[in-house]
């Protein structure tokens, strides 16, 4: 339910506003629209936007007391409150957590779906208020000597944050439901967990070693896997150690200089090393799962009939009108979400369709409605209902900004009823037509959710799963009256009527394992004998969302194995089913704190605006070493953000200074940078300070889930002036004087569709385009005239008939008008080492990289323009997932390219000669060879390439010669980061 921020994040993004102009991608995280207020009580500040009042009083009370309940637990309460950022902007469940610069939760006011590892819940905010504040607890536990540098330098050290991520999480997920206690709940209680580990206990290949777990996995269960397995190591640390001792080691990790060492520091208080108590819960983990199937094996098995092959997530199957195919929704390792089609008999039918995601499908005749995520108003996602053509693969928007999910349609197609999420944590059931008019709700209640409805054959009834009191059961509409279809402790879900209308099926986890149960519809209703729950399956793993065909022949259901979720078949034959699994006992409501009733007030930056840290920042300048200083901060809510940085060089007698400011308050977003350097005169005679008085931006993004996009338009005004120079002579003419001010507008704009898998190796479908423009004129203020542009044209194919196989394509040119200081504006030739900043931020595979025409000497070809080509086939070698225990380095995958480069830089007519020669094309000159790269996860989070390259330069291939000394040489290289 949370996804832990790297620490180090934090500080690197105010480098990053000190290392260049803000850049258009570091939007601002909430919507400008919104009016926030601050709720506070003695350890916590809640801060939230309008219509989420009463939500932020509920999660000041249960924030209270996660801290009564967890800081005796884990040996430790923060020295400051913690901040609370409630938002409403999102349909997925989730929440973030970072313990820099302060400590933070973020929380998105959305309760769990339905089918998911998050269902398994009492009260779904205490799960995730608790959840989240394990990890403030956690994190923030700073001692000794990084404690110490803390207080010196501001909070830039939390060693706890640098350990594989089972840690952290599986420390949450051990007491995420200790608002509860005593209580069946949370993912260590999850029947959807405990099918994952079996599978994972009992398939083949085994048990997942230390280190794979300790670091991001290709296979599923994928980013599961740190809370499934962390969570059940943590409880096997705890029943084996007590509470003490995971306190013990928190405190002791929390001290190290090098975190990257956790096993050596638990095994004091754990009496054995980390793998060698891996070893030992795996081996527990096998014997509970063989204990399980066991007892599933105690009656008979029901062996379904697997259709679909593919794992990863597979659901909402549904039957066509006649019969003949089954639609469902995907998400596919290899590549990414998809509506599929297949016969009952297994066989692909119709047409794949892409759909960026889906939470919920229904067919009638060739039309399909399902409910899919977009982005809203540039900052919110929330789902929508689309209508989509089944033969043609058509989507047609049917609401915008609804927040509708899971529909069904009637049997004549023209109503449908869905799940609305209507005010902040708040849900209900609507019907509506499906041409959007006529919408009404049909049931909502406060603090009660509701899932998965489904409409009777004749339209008369509904059916859906509701949560209420802390339990999960099936309600039924029944022409006005409500009918409690099934009332204990189980987690029943999914309902489904029979075409006849006689039976509702639907799925429950009775028993602790999910399988598929029926309840007679007609004998219920009319209070007789006959009204008996049966049990349809007796599955070993799990039995999922059921659907029968129009024959009332055949039963079509999600099943699970290792790989994921698939759709399997079965017969309809209640002569077979069995008596149902005993459910638990209703348990009584979960004991919920009274809400804060504490009074709100307007929300202001200040407390948390100031600066947090700062950090000596040494440097160099022509004439000898600096010494200075470096500085940010930022508001909770992204307002306005800022870094600051001043040095001096005692040699040069010159100061320097860097200030940035990032405005999260407008759209577009607004950026403000000035710096002032110094570097070598442009006479080489002494030096030239590089004073840039403003640098202002307007960044306009253009977020979807497709495709997305991003445009800064700025302006900036430089003054450059040589100083301490013998000579003046050769300050360039084109720049007019010895001082000179530069004003220029400048254009940055990126768009991309491009698209890469979990098991990809790069992008593999789609395109990047990037332009950027210079302008500096005369009539714009500025001494001298200049202009300059660059674009470029990514493109990826995949290789048919291979898994992985990518051709990617590159096109790119530039061209300059003028040049200051008589430097060329292009240079190709070489492999730089790409910024490494972007990795750590985690936007590093987003954008191409720099221009390289491999082969020959860094800065080998110089010109006022230039011309590239790029094309590599790019194909997987192995995946052999190899690291040690819990060693911060792990190689996931090897891959590798061939490559050819084609360019050249050149002179436009009466520009400066850098090139010798204008564009030509007996001037390209060819690079080829071929590059191994090695997949790295670093530090159990940043996954990039290590890529090692041999490059042969050609020369001019279109003159039959070379001519140029150098040609013919081989140049290798090693650089960290991706290619284009």
């Amino acid at each position: 339910m949370s996804v832990q921020l790297r620490p180090r994040l934090a500080r690197a993004a105010a480098l990053a506003l000190l290392c260049a102009r803000a850049a258009p991608a570091a939007a601002q995280p909430y919507d400008p629209a919104y009016h926030w207020r601050t709720l506070e009580t003695p350890h916590f500040r809640i801060h939230f936007h309008q219509g989420e009042e009463d939500l932020a009083r509920r999660v000041a009370a249960t924030a209270e007391r996660a801290h009564a309940v967890l800081s005796p637990l884990l040996g430790y309460s923060p020295s400051s409150g913690t901040e609370v950022v409630l938002s409403d902007d999102s349909d997925l469940a989730n929440g973030l957590t970072t313990p820099l610069p302060y400590d933070t939760i973020r929380l998105y006011a959305t309760p769990p779906p339905e089918i998911s590892e998050l269902n398994a819940y009492r009260d779904w905010l205490s799960t995730l208020v608790f959840h989240e504040y394990v990890h403030i607890l956690h994190l923030d536990h700073v001692e000794g000597v990084p404690q110490g540098l803390n207080h010196v330098f501001g909070k830039l050290l939390a060693p706890n944050g640098l350990t594989p991520s089972w840690m952290a999480e599986g420390l949450a997920v051990l007491h995420e439901a200790d608002g509860d206690p005593g209580q069946d709940s949370g993912r260590n209680r999850s029947a959807i967990f405990d099918m994952y580990a079996r599978s994972l206990s009992l398939e083949p290949p085994g048990f997942p070693r230390l280190d794979q777990a300790s670091n991001p996995s290709l296979e599923w269960p994928l980013g599961s896997i740190p809370y499934l397995l962390g969570g059940r190591f943590m409880e096997f640390l705890e029943e084996r150690s007590g509470d003490g001792a995971i306190a013990g080691y928190i405190a002791r990790q929390g001290a190290q200089i090098w975190p990257y060492a956790p096993s050596h520091v638990g095994e004091p208080f754990f009496g054995a090393s980390f793998p060698e108590l891996w070893e030992e819960f795996g081996r527990r983990q096998e014997a509970r799962a063989r204990e399980t199937l066991e007892r599933v094996r105690e009656r008979p098995v029901t062996r379904p009939r697997r259709i679909t092959w593919r794992g990863g997530t597979a659901g909402w199957p549904r039957f066509s009108a006649d019969g003949r195919t089954i639609a469902y929704l995907a998400y596919d390792l290899d590549r990414g979400y998809q509506l599929l089609q297949v016969t009952p008999e297994g066989r692909p039918a119709g047409r794949t369709v892409r759909v960026e995601g889906g939470d919920g499908l229904s067919l009638s005749g060739q039309a399909a409605v399902l409910s899919r995520p977009e982005v809203y108003r540039g900052y919110r996602l929330y789902d929508d209902l689309w209508r989509l053509e089944l033969e043609s693969g058509r989507l047609h928007r049917l609401t915008r900004g609804a927040r509708a999910s899971e529909p069904a349609l009637s049997a004549d197609g023209a109503v449908l009823v869905d799940v609305r999420r209507s005010t902040p944590g708040e849900m209900a059931v609507e019907r509506r037509r499906v041409d959007g008019s006529g919408a009404e709700t049909l049931f909502e209640e406060a603090g009660v959710q509701v899932y998965a409805p489904a409409i009777s054959p004749d339209g008369h009834r509904i059916a859906f799963a509701i949560q209420r009191a802390g339990r999960r059961d099936l309600l039924l509409l029944d022409e006005g009256r409500r009918v409690q279809v099934t009332d204990d402790g189980a987690i029943d879900a999914s309902p489904a009527f029979t075409p006849d209308g006689r039976w509702l099926l639907f799925s429950s986890d009775r028993g602790g394992v999910y399988n598929l149960y029926a309840w007679p519809v007609e004998e219920c209703l009319a209070g007789g004998s006959g009204c008996a729950l049966r049990q349809v399956t007796n599955v070993e793993t799990g039995a999922f969302q059921p659907t029968v065909s129009p024959d009332g022949r055949t039963i079509a259901f999600v099943t699970y194995t290792r790989a994921g979720y698939d759709i399997a078949t079965l017969p309809f034959d209640p002569e077979g089913w069995l008596d149902p699994e005993p459910a638990p006992a209703a348990e009584p409501p979960p004991a919920l704190p009274d809400p804060v009733a504490a009074p709100s007030h307007p929300f202001h930056p200040w407390p948390t605006l100031g600066p947090t840290f700062w950090f000596p920042l040494p440097g160099v300048d022509p004439n000898g070493p600096t010494y200075g200083a470096l500085t940010g901060g930022g508001d909770v809510l992204g307002l306005h953000r800022y870094a600051l940085a001043a040095w001096a060089g005692p040699q040069s007698r010159q100061v320097g200074y860097s200030a940035a400011y990032v405005g999260g308050w407008s759209w577009p977003l607004v950026d403000l940078a000035s710096s002032r350097t110094v570097v070598s005169a442009r006479d080489g005679l002494g030096l030239e300070s590089v004073w840039t008085l403003a640098d202002l931006g307007l960044d306009f993004t253009f977020p979807r889930l497709e495709w997305w996009a991003l445009v800064r338009l700025g302006w900036a005004g430089t003054l450059r002036g040589v100083r301490d120079a013998t000579s003046t002579a050769h300050v360039p003419e084109d720049l007019g004087r010895a001082d000179a001010f530069g004003s220029q507008l400048t254009l940055q704009a990126t768009w991309s569709d491009a698209q890469r898998f979990v098991r990809s190796i790069s992008a593999e479908e789609g395109r990047t385009l990037a332009l950027d423009g210079v302008v500096a004129s005369r009539s714009l203020g500025s001494d001298y005239d200049l202009s300059e542009g660059r674009a470029s044209l990514a493109q990826y194919l995949r290789v048919p008939f291979t898994r992985h196989a990518v051709l990617a394509l590159r096109l790119a040119g530039g061209a300059a008008s003028g040049s200051i200081g008589n430097s060329a504006p292009f240079a190709l030739g070489g492999v730089a080492q790409p910024d490494v900043l972007p990795l750590l931020l985690g936007t590093e595979a987003q954008l191409p990289s720099a221009d390289e025409l491999r082969g020959y000497p860094s800065g080998w070809l110089q010109g006022t323009g230039f011309a590239l080509a790029n094309a590599e086939l790019r194909f997987p070698i192995a995946s052999p997932e190899l690291g040690h225990t819990t060693w911060p380095v792990f190689l996931r995958r090897v891959h590798g390219a061939v490559f050819a480069d084609l360019g050249d830089a050149f002179d436009l007519p009466g520009t400066l000669p850098f090139a010798g020669h204008p564009f030509r094309t007996d001037e390209l000159r060819l690079g080829a060879g071929l590059e191994a790269r090695l997949e790295l996860a670093l530090g159990y989070f940043a996954v990039t390439d290590l890529r090692l390259g041999l490059g042969h330069a050609f020369g001019r291939v279109f003159q039959g010669e070379a001519r140029e000394p150098g040609v013919g040489a081989v140049e290798g290289w090693v650089v960290l980061g991706s290619a284009f």
